[in-house]
Formats: C-alpha cells, sequence, structure tokens
C-alpha cells in the first residue's frame, strides 16, 4: 500500500456509484424560478420538496455501497494516515481542503442562485437552487452521522467529530448536481475536484480514509436527490461473476 492508496479508495467509490449518481442524462432544466416567485421562498419550497424524496431505494443503495466500502477500507486507516501524512502537509492539499470547505461550496450554491435570479437567467438559477438544496441536505446529513458515530479525528485536534468528512461531502453533492444538469464534461471535472479535497483532509491528517470514503456516498446521494427527474436515461446495477472474483455491472437503458 502506498502514499496514493487514499485517492485510489475514493476512484473506486465515485466508479461503483455511479449507478447512483449518473443514473439519468441531463436534460434541458425547466424555467424556474417564475418571475412572480418570490426566489427566497422558491428554495424554501424546494427544500422541503427534496427533503421529502430523499428516502428511496437508490439513496439506500448510493449509502449502503459507501459504507460498505468504509467498512472495506477501515483497517486500514492507521496505516494510510501515517503514511499519506508523512512530510507534513503539502501545499496542493491545502488549496484542495479549502475548496471543499463548507464556507466555500455553500458560497458557490447562495452565489449561484442569487446571480441567476439578478441576470434573470433562469436554468443558472435552477442549478443555484439545486445546489443549495443538495448543500442543506447533505449538511443535515453528514453532521447527524458525526454525532451518532462521535469518531475522534486522526489528528486529536477536538471540534467537529471525523466520519464522515463534510469537506468530501459537500463538494460531491456539487459534482452530482453539476454532472445531472451539464453531463460529465462539466461533472466529470467536478468529481475530479471531489477526489482532491478527499486526498487532502487524509494528507492533512483532518480525516481517515474511510471518512472520506462514507463522506463521497452522503454527497453523491444528496446531489442525486435534488435532480431526480433530469433525463429519461438510467442505468441499471447487476453482480456477476468474473474469473477469480466478482465485480458490480452497469448496464444504460435508453427509455
Amino acid at each position: 500500500m502506498t502514499q496514493r492508496t487514499p485517492l485510489v479508495a475514493i476512484l473506486v467509490f465515485v466508479s461503483v456509484t455511479s449507478a447512483s449518481v449518473f443514473a439519468q442524462a441531463p436534460e434541458p432544466p425547466p424555467t424556474t424560478p417564475p418571475p412572480d416567485r418570490n426566489p427566497i421562498l422558491y428554495v424554501f419550497q424546494n427544500l422541503i420538496r427534496d427533503f421529502k424524496r430523499m428516502p428511496t431505494v437508490e439513496t439506500a443503495v448510493t449509502l449502503g455501497i459507501g459504507g460498505g466500502l468504509a467498512l472495506a477500507v477501515h483497517p486500514a486507516d492507521d496505516y494510510v494516515t501515517e503514511h499519506a501524512t508523512a512530510g507534513g502537509p503539502r501545499q496542493p492539499y491545502i488549496l484542495g481542503s479549502a475548496i471543499g470547505s463548507g464556507w466555500a461550496q455553500i458560497g458557490l450554491a447562495v452565489g449561484t442562485y442569487t446571480t441567476g435570479v439578478i441576470a434573470h437567467q433562469r436554468p443558472m438559477a435552477h442549478f443555484g437552487a439545486d445546489l443549495v438544496s443538495a448543500q442543506a441536505i447533505n449538511g443535515v446529513i453528514t453532521q447527524a452521522t458525526k454525532f451518532a458515530v462521535r469518531r475522534e479525528r486522526p489528528d486529536s485536534s477536538g471540534g467537529s467529530y471525523s466520519f464522515p468528512s463534510g469537506h468530501t461531502s459537500s463538494t460531491f453533492a456539487t459534482a452530482a448536481v453539476a454532472w445531472r444538469h451539464f453531463g460529465w464534461k462539466v461533472g466529470a471535472p467536478a468529481v475530479a475536484v471531489g477526489v482532491w479535497v478527499g486526498a487532502s483532509r487524509v494528507q492533512l491528517k483532518r480525516h481517515f480514509m474511510s471518512d472520506v470514503v462514507f463522506g463521497a456516498a452522503v454527497g453523491t446521494a444528496a446531489g442525486r436527490t435534488v435532480t431526480i427527474g433530469h433525463g429519461a436515461r438510467k442505468v441499471t446495477m447487476g453482480p456477476t461473476v468474473v474469473p477469480g472474483g466478482g465485480a458490480l455491472t452497469f448496464t444504460l437503458v435508453q427509455n
């Protein structure tokens, strides 16, 4: 196992959870909000709607896969932390951690929505509204899980609990929404940023690898929930036997 293990684990998670995050191809967003709708009320109503439709089979599958992978990598947490943090913090990871902060991700969501409303760019306003909802749902799930698990951070710094990684979950929530709105050309780079942020949290000794893996699952579930109905193509998932083991296969279904 090498210092690149955190990146490998997160990339494995991204490939496995593609069935949930990118289950539907993007379509042009509807015209929202209407000209006579109060912008704040519109976001609030969307948020209530999205919270209600969070409990789904797809959400359970996403969190289940993320939880299973987190358990799988958990025995290596201490080893990876020790080797990934050797030599102290490195500048690229410091920047990656800053990008994943709540201030940065929530600021991006609110700023996008506000800009869309002011500029009368309804697709942008719709995208921003989905980002706001995704960050709100993600924040509730992340913080509830932190206080339920109460895992200490690897650097024993105190403060907020370690599991799951909030920086990672918020960045993956943004990535999921971006992919569903604009497709892989925007979504893939956004996912890459999420991987960078997750690896940064491990390298800076703020999280264990399993914290990051499950954080990616939480953000994925939140982003998928607020973009239900974007497109008509779906991906089915099923187990299959391969030489020396098993695998998950994904099949694109065109309606």
